[in-house]
């Protein structure tokens, strides 16, 4: 008899003991989910960052200490090991560089869109053209230079369909590039390229055609 309610009283315990445990990751979740948007923004200031970083793996590495200097005690080993590996792995967030702030950067003075970018040298790549008084500039996705095509150099722009698609090719005389469009809006963005670069073209150039 007293047997049994002694196992009952267990049996109870440990499952009032797995309701809190349950509760407590509930709470620990939402309170994680809550805590993003604040954790990004703090990530771009890199030294408050760096800073949260180096006490999280301090404490990470004094909490493994103290586990294991307990032997038994797993929960605060494991608590130790994931602050320690966030603190490595969770570096600041790099700052973005806006299409804007890149035309800035480079003196362009306008920005379209360069469709998929294929050149002699290098492999096709989603691209943007920044259009310069005196230049232009082939950027991929990531804002980086691919190519720069000094505007006296061109000597030949032609626009025409490809299927279902449309090609703007430019003739550097020792180079050429190459602009395909896809899609719906194809030949618009095609055409609002060509009539930027054209544009921009010195009068004492040769026709282009």
């Amino acid at each position: 008899m007293i047997a049994a309610m002694t196992t009952e009283s267990q049996m109870h315990g440990l499952r009032a003991g797995a309701v809190r445990l349950r509760r407590a990751v509930l709470w620990l979740i939402f309170g994680s989910i809550l805590m993003i948007p604040k954790i990004n923004r703090l990530r771009r200031h890199r030294r408050a960052w760096n800073f949260g970083r180096s006490f999280a793996g301090l404490a990470g590495v004094a909490m493994i200490a103290i586990g294991a200097a307990e032997q038994h005690n797993v929960a605060i080993v494991a608590l130790g090991a994931l602050a320690l590996l966030l603190a490595l792995l969770l570096a600041p967030e790099r700052p973005k560089l806006s299409v804007d702030a890149r035309a800035r950067e480079l003196g362009a003075l306008v920005v379209v869109d360069g469709g998929v970018y294929k050149s002699d040298a290098d492999a096709p790549h989603r691209a943007k053209l920044f259009i310069g008084a005196d230049r232009l500039w082939v950027l991929n996705s990531a804002l980086v230079v691919l190519s720069e095509i000094p505007l006296r150099q061109l000597r030949e722009l032609n626009l025409e369909p490809a299927g279902a698609d449309w090609k703007l090719r430019i003739d550097c005389g020792q180079s050429v590039a190459e602009f395909l469009y896809r899609g719906d809006f194809a030949e618009h963005l095609a055409r609002v390229a060509e009539e930027i670069l054209r544009s921009r073209l010195h009068r004492e150039l040769p026709v282009l055609r």
